[in-house]
């Protein structure tokens, strides 16, 4: 009885402590929702970031895809008074089956500063998958920085912006993250190109 009454006499005070702690379960809801979908993609993707780490390179970099589905490099020498303009590319594979992304082994060419004219070849990484270039994958999933559709005060209080401008895998309702395996996204709207769905090995 005295529970009863101190929760009638004191109403707003137990609104006013509990609704953070609501808000606080509702958040680790919403961010669990994207990884529960119905229809999981099939198909691995290959994708590239740009390497912000490697400045003021000898050669510039072109990924390009062959008509047999295979990943070339194409390598330009840059003039050393613009090596500041050159660039390098990191390049990352998500993985259908673990829904996870990690990174493929990308060096740089051998000998780079004395590249003297454009050089193409096979990248290594990727060697024996055979890639599409077709926007939509084979079992209707695309890239992109909407993830989901907020309507309400509710949706805008849970998920934020944050899920309009994070890349995703998405095919209808189903949206699937883009994350290492360690959980911590490494990648943003706009820093992330497409190269092609692994349809063979």
């Amino acid at each position: 009885m005295a529970v009863k009454n101190f929760l009638k006499d004191n109403f707003v005070l137990v609104v006013g402590l509990a609704l953070p702690a609501l808000l606080m379960i509702g958040f680790m809801l919403a961010a669990s929702l994207p990884n529960v979908v119905s229809d999981p993609p099939e198909y691995d993707l290959v994708f590239a970031i740009p390497d912000n780490t490697s400045p003021n390179l000898p050669v510039s970099l072109k990924l390009t895809v062959d008509k047999d589905g295979s990943l070339k490099a194409q390598v330009t020498p840059v003039r050393k008074e613009n090596y500041g303009y050159g660039n390098w590319k990191k390049l990352y594979l998500y993985e259908a089956r673990t829904q996870k992304v990690r990174e493929l082994p990308f060096p740089y060419p051998a000998d780079m500063d004395k590249i003297a004219e454009v050089k193409e070849f096979s990248v290594e990484a990727t060697k024996g998958m055979q890639l599409d270039t077709t926007s939509e994958s084979p079992d209707g999933y695309t890239l992109s920085y909407a993830g989901y559709s907020h309507s309400g005060l509710v949706g805008g209080l849970f998920m934020g912006n944050r899920y309009n401008s994070e890349p995703r895998l998405r095919k209808g309702s189903s949206s699937v993250r883009l994350v290492s395996g360690s959980e911590r996204s490494y990648f943003y709207y706009g820093n992330i190109e497409f190269i092609g769905w692994v349809v063979g090995k």
